[in-house]
C-alpha cells in the first residue's frame, strides 16, 4: 500500500512538466491542473527511449584563431513578465540573466532570453565572450502582467489520472517528452513568429485555476495555464510558427493528445497540442508556415481547440526543471536585430 501511495503522489504532480491538457468548450478551453516536477516518475518498467534522430548540433563556439573583440551587448524590444527579449552580443558569448548563465549568442551574435512570470521589475543581462576575463552588461525594465483567476468543477479523470492504466500512460508520455527536451537544435531562420492557426484566442496564458471535483473520489487541484488556447474546430490546419526542427511528434500523449514539439533554436520549443492529425516526424526540418497537421480534441479535453505553448530551456543546464513557459502572444512581437 505504501508503494502504491508513493506512485499515486508522484503521478499527481507529473502533469506540470508539459501543460497537461485544456478542457472546456471551444470558446472556453480549460487547462488540466499540473505541478512542475524535476525528477523522473516512479512506477513500473520504463518505456524504451525513442529512436535517435539526427539534429543540427548546438551553437559552436567561436574558433580560437578568430580575432577577439571587447564585450558588448544590446537588447531590443519591450520586456514583459512571461515574455522574452532579444539581445545582440559577441558571437558565441555566454549570456547571463541576473548573474546566472542562461543563453549562448549564436554565430550572428543573436540570443533570446526568456523571462519567467516572477522576474524582478528590473534585471541585469550580461555577456562574457569566449576566453575573456571581462564582461559587459545592460539593465532591462520588465513590465508587469495581470493574469486571471477562475474556479471550475470537473470530473476526477479530467483533473488527474485516476486508474493504474491512466497513471502508466502518464509515465510513458512523461518519458517521451523528457527525452525530446534533452535535444537542442540550432536556429534555421532569424527570430520571427506567426500564429500557428487562424482563430480567436480563448483561455490565456498565465491564468490560475482551481479545479473542484464533482465527486469525493479525488482532491481539488490548482494550476497555472502555461499556454495560449486558440478556439478552432477539429480539422483546422496547424502551421509552424517559425522554421525549426521537429523533436517530438506523437499522436497520443496522455494529456496533450496529438502533439508536436518544434525546436526553433535559441533554446526555444514551440508546442502544439490536441491535434487530430500529425504530418511531421522527429528529425524533420520545417519552414515557417509549413503544415504540421490538423487541430482536434485529443488528450484530456472536452472540446476541440489548439493549445499553443513555448518552452524556454537554459542551454547551460542539464536540469530541465529550470525550464520555463513563455506567453506565445508576447513572442509574436519579437524580431531579430537587423545588424
Amino acid at each position: 500500500m505504501e508503494a502504491a501511495q508513493r506512485i499515486s503522489v508522484a503521478f499527481s504532480v507529473l502533469a506540470g512538466l508539459l501543460l497537461a491538457s485544456c478542457a472546456g468548450p471551444v470558446a472556453q478551453p480549460v487547462a488540466v491542473p499540473e505541478s512542475p516536477i524535476t525528477t523522473p516518475p516512479i512506477g513500473a518498467e520504463a518505456p524504451p527511449p525513442p529512436e535517435p534522430i539526427a539534429l543540427i548540433p548546438p551553437p559552436a563556439p567561436v574558433a580560437a584563431d578568430q580575432p577577439r573583440s571587447d564585450p558588448f551587448i544590446s537588447c531590443s524590444g519591450q520586456a514583459t513578465l512571461g515574455g522574452a527579449i532579444v539581445c545582440k552580443a559577441n558571437p558565441g558569448a555566454t549570456i547571463s540573466l541576473g548573474g546566472a548563465p542562461t543563453a549562448i549568442a549564436g554565430a550572428d551574435g543573436v540570443a533570446l532570453i526568456g523571462l519567467s512570470r516572477f522576474e524582478a521589475p528590473q534585471v541585469k543581462i550580461s555577456v562574457r565572450p569566449i576566453d575573456s576575463a571581462y564582461e559587459a552588461s545592460t539593465t532591462v525594465d520588465i513590465l508587469p502582467r495581470t493574469d486571471t483567476v477562475a474556479k471550475l468543477t470537473m470530473e476526477c479523470n479530467k483533473i488527474a489520472a485516476q486508474t493504474p492504466e491512466e497513471k502508466r500512460r502518464v509515465e510513458v508520455s512523461w518519458v517521451k517528452k523528457d527525452n525530446a527536451l534533452k535535444t537542442f537544435a540550432q536556429p534555421l531562420a532569424p527570430i520571427g513568429f506567426i500564429k500557428p492557426a487562424d482563430g480567436p484566442y480563448s483561455s490565456p496564458f498565465g491564468a490560475t485555476r482551481t479545479y473542484t471535483p464533482k465527486t469525493n473520489d479525488c482532491e481539488p487541484s490548482t494550476s497555472v495555464h502555461n499556454g495560449q488556447d486558440i478556439a478552432i474546430p477539429t480539422g483546422t490546419e496547424i502551421h509552424a510558427p517559425m522554421a525549426g526542427t521537429v523533436i517530438l511528434a506523437d499522436p497520443d500523449l496522455y494529456y496533450e493528445g496529438g502533439c508536436v514539439f518544434l525546436d526553433v533554436g535559441y533554446g526555444l520549443v514551440s508546442v502544439t497540442m490536441h491535434m487530430s492529425r500529425i504530418d511531421v516526424k522527429p528529425g524533420d526540418t520545417v519552414a515557417q508556415g509549413q503544415l504540421l497537421g490538423l487541430s482536434g480534441s485529443t488528450g484530456r479535453v472536452t472540446g476541440p481547440h489548439l493549445h499553443w505553448a513555448f518552452k524556454y530551456r537554459n542551454v547551460h543546464s542539464a536540469d530541465r526543471g529550470t525550464d520555463i513557459w513563455l506567453d506565445p502572444t508576447l513572442l509574436l512581437g519579437l524580431k531579430s536585430p537587423l545588424n
